[in-house]
């Protein structure tokens, strides 16, 4: 924001949004840019008092002429409009000195003001004004409509404030003086705080002798946080909000109007439910249409249970228990509820757990096991429970939960068991070593438990394949699944990814049928969604890039079938990679974004780094700051025994140098790989690093060493699936045009394009493109080059890739023609519209090609886009550049030209 502030003078005013939640740290930013611009800045606030006063914000603004305050009476538009224009007037004039203004809490700004400028936005160009604007999204729905408007226009520019995470909470931490917070710590303060960056200042400033507590129990609460749950409450007056905000904080979560009217002992909870919405206790939420209500703020059950009495707590538990829809909620209420141990109930309690268990219910099975740990006196029964308990949340991934129980879990007595659960925590954080010593200690202790036993197989098949070891994931899974029933929750896990061993071999078909077993026996809720999980992630390895979409769009969502956080993750992480290699960038993005903010709330830092990948490659390549987005990366995971983590941060670190025009740096963040992930005869590897490092190695000169990385991986995959061949003839064709075989590396550049294209791989279509645009610019073949060149530029430039559209950019300046192949003297639509009537031709791309094959039959772009399995945004993009290469306006025009014939496609 400050460098947009200094570059003002030169280009004008403009319109920043700065975005986040309400303790996210809006305001130290804001007290950030005062302390930079010094008199320069004007903050305005809204003020809830002053809401209903004309222009009481507007009032607040330095300037000459207040215009405003002549206004006598109601306010008409055209006083607006007379105001605003009087404003900018004074705004525009040439001894005005550059200003920023700041507008917080505009939430409860009078409209009038608001309204002034939202026309005062709209005509800042002309001015030497930054007007920065604090939106919290929460509150965004109370602000006057057009002034929202106008912030979510093109006229403004947007900066979100980051999520609170985990590393900035470390950094937090110490610098308030708490130096023994650890990993652990970071991830409840994050929660504690609903990661909000004020709230986590006040828990640490409150730290008797700035000391973390052994139990995460024991972090105080801050009085600002239980004041903005309990004072709404209060502010009703009324006893049966405060019973419905207690039942629904018992509850934990949504719920429909009849479970609350049981629990709170209401007749008719309507009246109170209104009154509670209106002043913010309560948020009714519409769930693939069933109405629910939820408490507003993430903190309040916390605050709320926290406040009861416990005779209290107990009372609404045993009223929970008796209107439970589902038996395993209700067991686990009445052990809230339970005043001492009840063996009966405990036994209850693990049957079913062990239900939920064999359903892939996993976060219920955990609720179930520490249930019935509470019922029973302190034994070795009570800690097998507390251990059950502890395995069941790692494995619905809710890692984060664990921890506070990890030092409970130490303190219990050495057993297989206490060794092969804490081996699955270590797995789930990312701890390789310590997950190998721990069940290799399992492993050789001895036991008679099948079931056991299993449970230390399954925990290996997952080391294993997290390390992409296929025999040993094979070889473990095999292991699982001949100690349990085919029900049994090892055997189902255990086959899945026993498919995975198949294709860490690059047994692909095998691995198919693996998965196809699975699909027939009609899995639900967990089990269903890794079976999804597992059949995306063979299709993406075969090539089939559609079907893995639909498979891990299926495996994302957990909310409606119970399902696993961990799987959704990896869902995640995928989902996002093949969206980028598809050439859908902003999806990909959206999705790696949506996974890592999970991950980090989760601590499940095994799968940080693929989601972490994809991420952080789209934003270098759209040219975000190499420092800022390795800030993210976790600089350790590169270390790490377990491929699923090293490489995918080793890639990011090769783009990161490759963005910066380090080479060394480059082939430094890859070398390693050719020990630990080489292909052979007998095991594949899925990352695409070896064309990267053989182009990186030619372009250091290394080009003896590039010839036998690119020969080594030629001679593994002569027989693998399409898209990995074409990384393959990339690399050969790299090695070609180091020779200087200039008809040999085309015909490999051809090969890869064929085979990129057949994949429906446009990312990796597009770096091709420009790769073989800069061959043929070099051996002086321009009018190939820029043709090639300009098909790689329109794809980047869709995707907002600002550092390889300057590539190009430069490639296309050095060839001496403009992008439409003419010289440059002939640059410009008429002269567009010229080549094509002369008899010349521009060139379109096949995505193009197809687009106006379908337009000029006289399909919509919904059509189009049904048709070609794209965007409909896509299909008008195409379009746009089409119109524009041939100096059209219509789809009439286009017709006339594309069916002349004389539009061959490159």
């Amino acid at each position: 924001m400050l460098e947009l502030w200094d570059s003002i003078a030169d280009s004008g005013g403009r319109v920043i949004i700065l975005e986040g939640g309400s303790g996210s740290g809006k305001s130290s930013v804001l007290r950030a840019v005062q302390d930079e611009t010094d008199d320069d800045c004007e903050i305005l606030v809204g003020a809830e008092w002053s809401r209903k006063v004309p222009y009481a914000m507007l009032g607040q603004l330095r300037t000459r002429d207040p215009i405003w305050q002549s206004v006598d009476g109601e306010c008409s538009a055209s006083d607006r409009v007379q105001i605003a224009e009087s404003l900018l007037e004074e705004l525009q004039s040439e001894d005005e000195e550059k200003r920023i203004v700041v507008l917080d809490d505009v939430h409860l700004a009078d409209p009038e003001s608001l309204q002034i400028f939202s026309q005062l936005g709209r005509r800042l160009r002309g001015t030497r004004v930054l007007l920065l604007i604090a939106i919290d999204p929460e509150t965004s729905a109370e602000v006057d409509p057009d002034f929202l408007r106008m912030t979510t226009s093109p006229v403004s520019e947007r900066v979100t404030i980051p999520d609170f995470g985990r590393a900035d909470a470390l950094e937090l931490a110490r610098a308030q003086g708490v130096y023994d917070i650890g990993e652990h710590g970071a991830s409840v303060l994050v929660a504690q705080s609903s990661g909000r960056l004020r709230v986590a200042q006040e828990i640490l400033s409150l730290l008797p002798e700035s000391r973390w507590p052994a139990e995460p129990a024991e972090l105080p609460m801050p009085d600002s946080m239980i004041r903005e749950v309990l004072d709404p409450i209060e502010a009703t007056g009324s006893t049966e909000v405060s019973d419905v905000a207690s039942a629904l904080a018992i509850l934990g979560g949504p719920q429909d109007l009849a479970r609350i009217a049981s629990v709170a002992t209401l007749h008719d909870p309507g009246p109170a439910v209104d009154l509670g919405v209106a002043h913010g206790v309560f948020r009714e939420r519409n769930s693939a249409g069933r109405l629910t209500l939820a408490l507003s703020r993430t903190t309040s059950a916390r605050v709320i249970v926290a406040a009861m009495a416990p005779s209290t707590r107990r009372i609404f538990h045993e009223r929970a228990a008796d209107s439970a829809y589902r038996e395993d909620e209700r067991l686990v209420h009445l052990a809230a509820a339970a005043l001492g141990a009840d063996g009966e109930l405990a036994r209850r309690l693990r049957d079913s757990a062990a239900v939920a268990e064999r359903f892939g219910r996993w976060a219920d099975a955990a609720e179930l096991h520490f249930g019935a740990a509470r019922v029973l006196a302190p034994s070795a029964d009570r800690d097998d429970e507390l251990l059950a308990g502890i395995d069941a949340l790692a494995s619905a991934g809710r890692v984060v939960e664990v921890l506070p129980w990890i030092d409970i879990g130490k303190n219990i007595a050495p057993s297989t068991l206490r060794d092969t659960v804490l081996a699955n925590v270590a797995i789930h954080r990312g701890h390789a070593a310590q997950a190998d010593d721990l069940l290799s200690r399992a492993a050789a202790a001895p036991t008679d438990d099948d079931g056991l036993t299993a449970q230390i197989a399954l925990r290996r098949t997952l080391d294993s394949l997290v390390r992409w070891d296929g025999p040993k994931v094979r070889e473990w899974a095999n292991r699982a699944m001949s100690l349990g029933g085919v029900d049994e929750p090892a055997n189902v896990e255990s086959h899945a990814m026993r498919a995975l061993g198949f294709a860490a071999q690059g047994k692909i078909d095998e691995a198919m049928e693996d998965l196809e077993d699975l699909s027939d026996r009609h899995l639900t809720g967990a089990q269903n969604q890794r079976v999804r999980l597992c059949v995306g992630w063979v299709s993406m390895l075969a090539g089939d890039l559609r079907e893995a979409v639909r498979e891990f769009e299926a495996a994302v969502p957990t909310q409606y079938e119970r399902g696993s956080l961990r799987i959704s993750l990896w869902a995640h992480g995928w989902l996002a990679r093949v969206q980028y290699l598809l050439g859908e960038w902003d999806e990909g993005l959206r999705t790696a974004e949506i996974g890592l903010r999970r991950a980090d709330g989760a601590n499940i830092s095994l799968v940080a780094p693929l989601l972490n990948w994809t991420a952080a490659e789209i934003k270098l390549w759209r040219g975000q700051p190499v420092d800022e987005v390795m800030r993210r990366a976790d600089s350790s995971a590169i270390l790490s025994d377990y491929l699923a983590m090293q490489v995918p941060a080793r890639l990011v670190r090769a783009v990161a140098a490759n963005v910066r025009g380090d080479h060394d740096g480059r082939a430094a963040a890859l070398r390693p790989l050719l020990d630990v992930d080489s292909w052979t005869q007998d095991r594949a590897s899925f990352w695409p690093w070896s064309t990267e490092y053989v182009d990186a190695l030619i372009t250091l000169g290394h080009s003896d060493q590039a010839q036998q990385v690119a020969a080594d991986f030629k001679k593994n995959t002569a027989e693998a699936r399409e898209h990995i061949r074409a990384q393959s003839a990339l690399a050969s064709a790299r090695i070609h045009q180091d020779r200087g075989d200039i008809p040999a590396a085309e015909a490999e550049f051809s090969r890869a394009l064929e085979l990129f294209t057949r994949s429906q791989q446009d990312t990796a279509t597009a770096q091709v493109l420009l790769r073989r645009g800069q061959m043929l610019r070099r051996a002086n073949r321009r009018r190939e080059a820029v043709e090639s060149l300009v098909r790689a530029r329109e794809f980047y430039e869709g995707v907002g890739a600002t550092v390889l559209i300057k590539r190009c950019d430069q490639e296309l300046r050095a060839t001496g023609m403009s992008w439409r192949g003419m010289s440059e003297t002939d640059n410009g639509r008429s002269a567009v519209k010229t080549s094509v009537e002369a008899g010349g031709y521009v060139p379109l791309t096949p995505q193009e090609m197809s687009v106006a094959d379908l337009v000029v039959q006289g399909m919509t772009n919904a059509e189009v886009s049904r048709k070609l399995f794209i965007a409909e945004k896509t299909v008008q993009y195409h379009l746009t550049h089409i119109y524009g290469k041939f100096g059209i306006r219509s789809r009439t025009e286009l017709a006339a030209v594309h069916l002349s014939g004389d539009v061959p496609s490159v």
